[in-house]
């Protein structure tokens, strides 16, 4: 019982910790407390147990499943008093995020635990049926509310495969008389919803096929073994600028921007350890779903309803961002595999270097903790105008921190505001070994400017152009450096640009460029 509880407990802290304390408030203190709480679980069992695969098969029951599917329904709840405005959302640009960053992790999680719900749904009965058949309309609503096309087909596919399963669906549909007649409607049927959803959210869509063109270049570039870990936020916005400076008239320009994944596992594993690495990977999931096909188990329909949602969201989103969904994954895995672990008894030795491992986790990933605590601490008091004192603690902090994307950018933005160009230059561009986007470039092409090489300021001004075709700032930026230096031509012909630039987005800053374009025209 103990087990189960601290499990259910553990899900629930993946799902719903957030705290002010770190830079990002949402993810960061949920991955910490799941990889503390996995290491401090394992020490205890190490401690406790002298067969692995006895202790593991006290974690295999359904109660746990549905200690989960009760985070999901409280997490549901959550999202529909965001909409309706009795808590704030995470992110200004949605109604709805939970308690994660945006909409994504918040479907994500509900999608798999509706799977669980449904097929708890089918083994209840009376009021408790009726009960959780209520949960899973609050959980559906609350998906439905954030207009997520991907959670509303992991739902439908994922549901209909239990209920298959469950109920033998498709071998009583094939004794009716009209059999081949309701497949072919009901694929039909299924298409056009798909039409319809596509055509709700046309612009979104597209800016995903977008993605997925330009990360076909990747691949081909580095077919076998990809860019590496990370390697698509280093390397895929320099790839899409690349894109539209052939294509200076894509339909695509107005839905260009920022991206740091390509709404797709299997494309971001192709990119990072290439063609071979997903290799690998398709086929532990071809064996993974051979085993449920052929292998008979008591919650056979539930584990590939939750195969299924796997896939559908792997296909159209970021499934591994997420320690909770790595909760859920783990739990999946040891199920489907449990019966291959053998009842070995665990020897002294075998405890004793399980326990060290788990201490140096513990203490490694505490001091990451009191780094990341000291960074947001230096990070508000820079925000508060004390960019001049707090470098010193930036400078402390580098060393443990250097391979970290964000605190990176962050540094070389304070080194920018404190007109030490030359060094947020070179922070700059470590960070652009893991992180490369339109607001970097802007940084970098800034400072530049700032100690005067005029040519790769005007030439990092045209890869963020090129970035991001839609925006405004980096034209700017080039028509103010050619002014100073009076090339008044290339004035009049940056302006004429600006000038004739389709606007995506109306707004103050946008109309002032404009008009400086306009009177520099009329000049």
């Amino acid at each position: 019982m103990r087990y189960k509880l601290s499990v259910f407990l553990v899900f629930l802290g993946s799902v719903f910790l957030t705290s002010e304390k770190f830079v990002d408030t949402e993810n960061t203190i949920k991955f910490y407390f799941t990889i503390l709480a996995a290491l401090v679980g394992i020490i205890i069992v190490s401690f406790n147990s002298n067969n692995l695969k006895l202790e593991l098969q006290k974690l295999t029951s359904f109660s746990i499943l549905k200690g989960f599917y009760i985070a999901g329904v409280l997490q549901a709840i959550y999202g529909i008093l965001q909409y309706i405005g009795k808590y704030s959302s995470n992110n200004e640009a949605f109604a709805i995020t939970g308690s994660f960053e945006n909409p994504a992790g918040f479907i994500a999680v509900l999608s798999f635990l509706f799977s669980i719900g449904v097929y708890w749904c089918i083994k209840s009965k009376k009021i408790e049926q009726r009960l959780i058949f209520f949960s899973l309309g609050l959980i559906l609503y609350s998906i439905i509310l954030t207009g997520s096309r991907t959670g509303i087909i992991a739902v439908f596919f994922s549901t209909f495969t239990i209920l298959s399963i469950e109920f033998q669906l498709l071998l009583k549909i094939k004794k009716l008389k009209y059999y081949r007649l309701i497949i072919c409607s009901s694929i039909a049927t299924v298409l056009f919803i798909l039409f319809l959803l596509y055509k709700n959210k046309e612009d979104s869509a597209n800016g995903r096929l977008l993605i997925w063109k330009v990360s076909t270049e990747m691949i081909k570039d580095k077919p076998l073994f990809g860019f590496g870990y990370k390697g698509f936020q280093a390397n895929y916005m320099d790839y899409q600028a690349k894109y539209f400076e052939k294509n200076p008239q894509s339909k695509f320009k107005q839905l260009a921007d920022n991206v740091i994944h390509p709404f797709n596992e299997f494309v971001n594993i192709a990119i990072s350890f290439g063609v071979i690495g997903l290799a690998l990977y398709l086929l532990v999931l071809t064996f993974i779903i051979w085993m449920l096909l052929n292998f008979e188990h008591q919650h056979k329909s539930i584990l590939v309803g939750l195969f299924i949602t796997f896939i559908i969201i792997s296909c159209f989103s970021y499934l591994f961002c997420y320690s909770s969904i790595w909760i859920l994954i783990g739990y999946f895995s040891l199920v489907v595999f449990s019966k291959w672990i053998p009842y070995i008894r665990i020897s002294l030795i075998t405890k004793i270097a399980v326990i060290a491992f788990c201490l140096l986790g513990i203490i490694f990933f505490s001091s990451r903790i009191v780094w990341e605590l000291k960074w947001k601490n230096i990070l508000v008091k820079s925000l508060q105008g004390q960019t001049e004192q707090m470098l010193p603690q930036y400078e402390k902090l580098y060393p443990f921190l250097k391979h970290n994307e964000y605190f990176l950018y962050n540094y070389g933005a304070e080194l920018n505001i404190a007109k030490q160009y030359d060094k947020s230059i070179i922070i700059l561009k470590e960070c652009q070994k893991f992180y490369n986007d339109y607001d970097l470039q802007m940084l970098l092409a800034d400072n530049y400017f700032q100690i005067g090489d005029t040519i790769n300021a005007i030439r990092i001004y045209c890869c963020a152009e090129n970035m991001i075709p839609c925006r405004f700032l980096p034209l700017y930026c080039q028509m103010e450096i050619y002014e100073k230096n009076g090339k008044k031509n290339k004035v009049n012909e940056i302006a004429r640009k600006i000038v004739e630039k389709e606007i995506k987005v109306k707004s103050a800053i946008v109309e002032s460029i404009i008009e400086k374009a306009e009177l520099n025209l009329s000049n």
